[in-house]
């Protein structure tokens, strides 16, 4: 399905599969038109690919119960409506000699597809986002998207799916309906306990993850490795042994299999639940100072393999997942104040402007 974003709101229609190879080469699927420059370099980007991630045990609960499932496609429904929205938003294009000038957005178009398992059989519900690189200016030529502020832009789309995962009161009321609540970790508590053995793909990301650090200290004894090694270790991690595709699935032959593994590691989690009150917090009563330490807290932890810089967009997602923990269950729009103000908060209490700080002292 491919959803098309405006100032208007947005709009869906389907492709088809001789459609979807033009739109993702930058051509208009309807008119056969191509849409701004050819960019003749083969590696030129095409699509960002954003995934809609929750955690694991969101997926186990959605296979146990049909009600639940239903529920928690309605949330990514949500999630993929706002994430579309946002980008065509905040991200711009680039025009001119060296992208010298930067164009908002009038238009952008994105696909989704979604996904049922991880490629180990996992239930993992999951959807792709592919965001066409080609978008409309509000002067209405086409042209690339900027990457490199989509690609920083990403942290805070991943937040968006932490605050939606755990404050979003229709899926939150479901979920207290059906006898469940979350844990601090923002896992179901009542499934967690299931989670780790049903993770076949992540065990073994894990493994290949400690057996090649375990190399890299046997062959550098004393030392510590940096954050590009941990970075190279993690991408061979990901990259070894990874499964191919499964090819055609039975759904149903699937779904038994799952339950019955289920059914092996604890009987109890396939029965029914007597209905639970959610904790309530109130956004009044949040310490916001606390939440910037959390959010400054949070941007300086994954910025290590950029030597600790991070840009505001760290923070405001860092201030999005602080929020999303706090335990306050609202609509979307009511944390809007809060979130920019917990960034503000960070930026100008806990942080440091390196451009700032080169201009007034620069090392001589």
């Amino acid at each position: 399905m491919r959803y098309t974003a405006t100032d208007s709101g947005i709009t869906t229609d389907a492709l088809t599969r001789d459609k979807l190879r033009a739109w993702i080469e930058g051509i208009d699927p309807d008119t056969g038109i191509q849409r701004g420059r050819v960019i003749p370099t083969p590696d030129a980007d095409l699509l960002l690919d954003a995934t809609i991630n929750a955690p694991k045990s969101y997926s186990v609960v959605a296979l146990i119960d049909d009600e639940l499932a239903g529920e928690y496609e309605a949330l990514q429904d949500r999630l993929r409506d706002r994430i579309v929205s946002t980008w065509q938003r905040e991200l711009n294009a680039r025009r001119g000699a060296g992208g010298a000038h930067r164009e908002e957005l009038a238009r952008i178009e994105v696909v989704e597809l979604r996904h049922e398992r991880s490629r180990s059989l996992d239930p993992h519900k999951h959807r792709h986002l592919w965001l066409n690189m080609k978008v409309q200016g509000r002067d209405g030529k086409w042209s690339n998207l900027d990457s490199r502020v989509a690609l920083r832009f990403q942290t805070v789309v991943n937040a968006e799916g932490d605050l939606a995962a755990r404050t979003d009161p229709q899926w939150m009321a479901a979920l207290a309906a059906k006898g469940y609540s979350l844990n601090a970790d923002g896992e179901i508590e009542q499934l967690a306990h299931v989670v780790r053995p049903l993770s076949r793909r992540s065990n073994q990301i894990e493994a290949n993850r400690a057996m090649k650090l375990a190399e890299w200290h046997a062959e550098n004894p004393g030392e510590e490795p940096s954050p590009d090694v941990m970075t190279a270790i993690d991408r061979w991690a990901w990259s070894y042994g990874r499964p191919n595709k499964p090819g055609t699935v039975d759904e149903a032959s699937w779904k038994d299999s799952v339950r019955d593994e289920l059914r092996t590691l604890d009987a109890t989690v396939l029965t029914a639940r007597e209905p639970v009150r959610a904790a309530i917090q109130s956004i009044a009563d949040l310490d916001r100072k606390f939440l910037a330490m959390v959010a400054i807290t949070d941007a300086d932890k994954r910025a290590r393999s950029a030597s600790g810089r991070f840009s505001v967009y760290d923070i405001h997602a860092g201030a999005t997942r602080a929020v999303a923990a706090s335990g306050v269950i609202a609509d979307r729009a009511s944390f809007d104040e809060l979130i920019e103000d917990v960034t503000a908060r960070a930026i100008s209490d806990y942080s440091i402007n390196c451009w700032l700080m080169s201009v007034l002292f620069p090392i001589t």
